[in-house]
């Protein structure tokens, strides 16, 4: 079983690592008797309004991983089901599988960057859209090579 995660996780919890650390700082600072009361106030509520949200983000990208197992693949919730957005995770077994089909998207280089949407077609019609960009290019390929190789 092979389990892929976005490149936004890793970076989610080392912010979220930094807020804690600014929490303790201001609790630290706080018990030191530091002359300025504000400012461990001010370290211990930053850190940990700013560390609940990206505690929350953290948790809902990680749990958004696409995994493929020896014969079925589950995708992540957010996956396009007949052209509808699916909110929770879709599983798929592989032999179910027909094609697999890719289409470019061209981002404006400013919120989205150029991807592929690829479109996982089922042998009773039913087709799954996703994009794998957030799991960076080289996952990409691996993800895409190990479903065709299990489809034949």
């Amino acid at each position: 079983m092979k389990r892929y995660t976005s490149r936004a996780t890793k970076v989610l919890a080392i912010v979220v690592l930094i807020c804690v650390a600014v929490v303790l700082i201001g609790i630290i600072l706080a018990f030191a008797g530091a002359k300025n009361i504000g400012l461990p106030f001010g370290f211990i509520l930053s850190g940990g309004l700013l560390g609940v949200i990206f505690l929350a983000c953290f948790l809902a990208e990680k749990s958004r991983a696409l995994i493929i197992d020896t014969d079925k693949i589950i995708f992540p919730r957010g996956a396009e089901r007949n052209g509808k957005t699916v909110f929770q995770k879709t599983v798929v077994r592989i032999c179910d599988l027909s094609s697999v089909e890719s289409k470019f998207h061209k981002g404006d280089k400013i919120i989205s960057d150029d991807c592929f949407f690829y479109t996982f077609r089922l042998k009773d019609g039913t087709s799954i859209t996703i994009t794998l960009y957030a799991y960076g290019k080289e996952a990409e390929k691996e993800i895409l090579k190990t479903i065709k190789s299990g489809m034949v």
